[in-house]
């Protein structure tokens, strides 16, 4: 009978351990799957914060005038070259946001007049030999900061 008891305990040994172990198993991947998780939110937070500090931020500035919204921007190209000295064209095309009308669309400057919003644009540059090369630039404009008035009632009784 000793023996069988033994054996019993043992058995039940096993399984509480077996038990344990599985607890602490799930346990683990329940800790691995949300640190994935909050490294995924991070990385999605950094690649946003990245984008956002990539774009042109302008804010229209106070004018006294609630009816003047647009905001007058140029984006120049001066930059762009071409490593043998030839000649070069260049081509400005609006890729994302409200349609603004470009001042030029093949020079080296180019501006737009735009109410707020996000505006993304592509210059793609071309040498005499037909290479390409482009770039994009994004374009949030602010709305007009207005700070609320103050309303104040004084009260008085006649002397």
């Amino acid at each position: 009978m000793e023996r069988i008891i033994t054996i019993v305990a043992l058995v039940l040994s096993v399984a509480g351990l077996g038990y344990l172990k599985s607890e602490q198993l799930d346990r683990r991947a329940e800790e691995e799957a949300e640190a994935a998780a909050q490294a995924e939110a991070a990385a999605t937070e950094a690649a946003l914060s990245a984008a956002e500090a990539a774009k042109f931020h302008f804010t229209v500035p106070h004018d006294h005038r609630a009816d003047t919204q647009d905001l007058q921007i140029f984006m120049n190209s001066f930059e762009s070259g071409d490593a043998d000295t030839d000649s070069i064209s260049y081509r400005w095309e609006q890729v994302d946001g409200a349609s603004v009308e470009l001042e030029s669309s093949d020079g080296q400057l180019t501006s737009f007049a735009a109410p707020p919003g996000e505006y993304t644009f592509q210059l793609t540059v071309t040498d005499s030999y037909g290479e390409q090369a482009t770039e994009e630039a994004t374009v949030a404009i602010l709305p007009e900061p207005n700070t609320r008035p103050a309303a104040s009632i004084e009260i008085f009784a006649e002397d």
